[in-house]
């Protein structure tokens, strides 16, 4: 099963959008200090883990870089 790593902000506080697509986990955290939410810092956003179907299979918060939870 192939997996895919999204990188999502929030571009106010009732929309969001998909920034970047990433191939590893790795990839997808090495470039989380380019993107912030609207209302918040560098760093913070959502790497979400979807399948070749786009079905979500994990979301990881990051906070200023820095892993907040992990689902």
């Amino acid at each position: 099963m192939k997996t895919y790593y999204l990188i999502e902000t929030s571009y106010s506080e009732y929309g969001s959008d998909y920034n970047r697509i990433c191939e590893t986990l790795e990839e997808a955290e090495s470039h989380i200090m380019e993107y912030a939410d609207w209302y918040c810092n560098k760093g913070t956003c959502t790497i979400i883990k979807v399948d070749e179907t786009f079905r979500v299979l994990e979301r990881r918060e990051y906070w200023e870089g820095k892993l907040r939870e992990a689902q």
